[in-house]
């Protein structure tokens, strides 16, 4: 009983840091990282897409950020057309298994199978990459801002830079 209630209070404190939402800071462009669709929030707008994303990046003239774009459509790319390749991959193999080859069928499962593994690593590194280019935007157009704060009965000026 000891140990069980020494686990649980070792798991809350190790949850104490997590958060539910992504903080969307002024001024700032976000990432916000789904699976579909891959969404940037800037200047209370929603970009959506690589056609949006494209507009977005191409208009800073930066060329790390636009090769960091890049490197995000090419890995995203190749991590879909492996994530459907295992998948076909793996069902053929599925389907192998039922009939007389069944050397064929876990061969096809297991190629599949790293297919799809692949294919999902080449996604992280898209998402990767996207970040890379949401962060050089971001230092790139880093601008100081004055905010004013009112209470019941205080005032307060904030100046970040």
């Amino acid at each position: 009983m000891k140990q069980f209630l020494i686990f649980i209070v070792l798991l809350f404190i190790s949850f104490q840091g997590l958060k539910a939402q992504q903080p969307l800071p002024r001024g700032a462009m976000s990432y916000t990282i789904m699976t579909k669709p891959n969404n940037i929030v800037y200047n209370d707008s929603i970009f959506k897409g690589s056609t949006q994303f494209k507009q977005l990046f191409y208009r800073t003239k930066n060329p790390e950020i636009i090769d960091s774009y890049l490197k995000h459509q090419r890995n995203k790319i190749t991590g879909q057309i492996f994530g459907f390749a295992g998948a076909i991959t793996l069902l053929v193999g599925v389907n192998n298994l039922s009939g007389s080859n069944k050397g064929m069928g876990w061969t096809l499962i297991g190629s599949g199978f790293l297919a799809s593994i692949a294919g999902g690593y080449f996604n992280l590194l898209s998402q990767n990459h996207l970040l890379t280019a949401v962060d050089l935007f971001n230092q790139q157009h880093k601008k100081s801002t004055v905010s004013l704060g009112l209470g019941k009965q205080s005032a307060g000026l904030v100046y970040q830079f």
